[in-house]
């Protein structure tokens, strides 16, 4: 779940973290910068064995002040499955652009109800096979694009400040690394035999060289002037493959990348969305709060594709109070279960 979330995060638009052809450099950063805020989630999970988010934060905080935090975690949820409206929009440029994205949407988000509400398990081994997929196209893609890998591409390397690279990290940290709190939602699911740290450390460690390996093929295929032209490059990239009486229809792996991760993704945030609010409103079941929240995300949706909306700087303003949820409120629970550990003798 944790890597084709991340995956569905990166989506199909490179970021070049302000740092151009160094982008991998900054991601390494940025994997370097997790390691504690994920030592701290799988941590939580040791030291809380058998509770999810939502009961860690009744544990730390009370009940009262958990219903407000839920509330901020719901919102969180939402915008993140928002943001899976770019692999829609993706899809229709790419091949259906005469279908109206307000259908696009409706059938997106229909599917990741329909995931959603089956429950964690399902949406667990639906993100089994989801990966499975996912690193075959990576792989196979790859492979179609040796005769169309140009070293001198990916040259100069490390052009670029050490303030820079800092900076391009911190971007890659906060999305998606620093999303990992999602699956705090789940934790409750997991077996007490299982390892946390194995969890986090190797899902961020496996998404991060993923996307290193497939941002050096794409770069190696456009340079860095086809990189920062084109919307979404990997599609352009790919188009770049000709493979025997295929022409450049193998593009379209691309596309059913971006489907899959995106529509997985969702899922997972409606799910994790739900699960907050069943914080708030015990009474109801966690699949009657899916639609809803589903509901509230295609607004959120909606709203964001208005011109005034659309040119704010969102991103800048979510690296800003991101770390609230992704490491201060996390950083906290973990200090209040080690302090009442300790007073057990634990």
């Amino acid at each position: 779940m944790l890597f084709v979330f991340m995956l569905g995060r990166a989506g199909t638009q490179y970021v070049l973290l302000g740092v151009g052809a160094d982008a991998w450099i900054a991601q390494l950063i940025g994997l370097f910068f997790a390691v504690p805020l994920l030592l701290i989630l799988a941590r939580l999970v040791r030291l809380l064995p058998g509770k999810d988010l939502f009961q860690m934060l009744t544990h730390s905080f009370g009940r009262v002040m958990a219903y407000f935090i839920s509330l901020l975690y719901f919102v969180y949820f939402l915008a993140l499955a928002a943001t899976a409206r770019t692999q829609v929009v993706f899809v229709q440029a790419a091949s259906l652009p005469n279908t109206p994205l307000l259908v696009l949407l409706l059938l997106f988000f229909g599917a990741a109800v329909y995931l959603a509400r089956s429950g964690v398990l399902p949406v667990g081994k639906w993100s089994v096979l989801a990966a499975c997929v996912l690193g075959g196209i990576g792989v196979l893609l790859t492979a179609l694009a040796v005769s169309n890998l140009r070293l001198e591409n990916i040259l100069p390397m490390g052009t670029n400040s050490g303030t820079a690279l800092m900076h391009g990290g911190h971007r890659f940290l906060v999305s998606p690394l620093g999303e990992a709190v999602v699956l705090l939602a789940f934790a409750g699911n997991l077996k007490r035999e299982a390892n946390p740290y194995k969890l986090f450390l190797f899902g961020a460690l496996a998404v991060t060289l993923f996307l290193i390996l497939s941002f050096l093929r794409d770069l190696s295929i456009l340079g860095m002037a086809g990189m920062s032209r084109f919307r979404f490059a990997p599609f352009h990239a790919a188009g770049a493959i000709a493979v025997g009486n295929l022409g450049n229809r193998v593009d379209i792996l691309v596309t059913i990348s971006a489907l899959l991760s995106g529509f997985t993704m969702a899922a997972i945030c409606l799910l994790a969305a739900a699960r907050a609010l069943r914080c708030v409103i015990p009474q109801w079941a966690t699949h009657r709060l899916v639609i809803p929240a589903a509901v509230l995300a295609l607004g959120i949706v909606f709203v964001s594709f208005s011109g005034f909306v659309e040119r704010l700087p969102w991103f800048d303003v979510y690296l800003r109070y991101a770390s609230a949820v992704q490491f201060v409120i996390p950083a906290v629970m973990w200090l209040v279960a080690e302090l009442k550990g300790f007073r057990r003798g634990v």
